[in-house]
């Protein structure tokens, strides 16, 4: 019986995601997610009292999966180069992975920051204190220009997440038929924004 519960919750969240990622919060219906899975909205209520909280559940979830971790990453005791490196790539990866995830928690927060910049702040946490006296310490050691670790983490964050959300705009500017899905493109992003930010930091 726990396990056909879980089972049902699943599936209920995953159909969720579906209809929130589509219409974002205002435009989703519990009807159609009902639909999805061959339930009632009744049930859904079963496991999730409003709307909103299975918005939240579906958000929580999409932070975790695009955010979680990096924390880990800055905590771990890695030579200053290798860390970014390991940044750009975990966030890289996560974004090309997962382009509609990024895309529904960059909107629906920017849509409602009252709301879930909260809940956000609640599941993602990055301690910078430490980042930033390891940048400070290279800084004086002369291995890096002087910078702070929010501007870098910015311009990481930038680098890595703006070309997925922008892939169809892109395409159009620039001319090219290649997505953000596309294994070789991805491998040479990964050299170019590694290049750009460690040439940045040691000009």
């Amino acid at each position: 019986m726990a396990d056909q519960t879980a089972d049902t919750r699943t599936e209920i969240i995953n159909a969720a995601r579906r209809e929130f990622f589509k219409h974002g919060f205002e435009g989703a219906r519990l009807q159609k997610i009902a639909d999805q899975i061959g339930a009632t909205k009744a049930m859904i209520h079963y496991y999730f009292n409003t709307k909103k909280e299975l918005f939240e559940r579906v958000y929580t979830q999409s932070v975790g999966e695009i955010f979680g971790g990096l924390g880990d990453i800055l905590d771990q005791d890695l030579p200053l180069f290798k860390k970014i490196e390991q940044l750009v790539v975990a966030c890289l990866d996560k974004s090309e992975t997962h382009p509609q995830v990024l895309a529904f928690v960059i909107t629906e927060s920017n849509r409602k920051p009252d709301w879930l910049q909260p809940i956000f702040e609640e599941r993602i946490q990055l301690e910078l204190v430490s980042f930033n006296e390891e940048l400070d310490e290279a800084a004086s050691n002369y291995e890096i220009a002087s910078v702070d670790a929010q501007n870098l983490l910015l311009n990481i964050f930038s680098l890595c997440y703006y070309p997925v959300l922008s892939d169809t705009i892109n395409r159009s500017l620039l001319n090219t038929n290649g997505t953000s899905g596309d294994s070789t493109a991805n491998t040479n992003r990964k050299g170019l924004i590694l290049d750009t930010i460690l040439n940045w930091l040691t000009a």
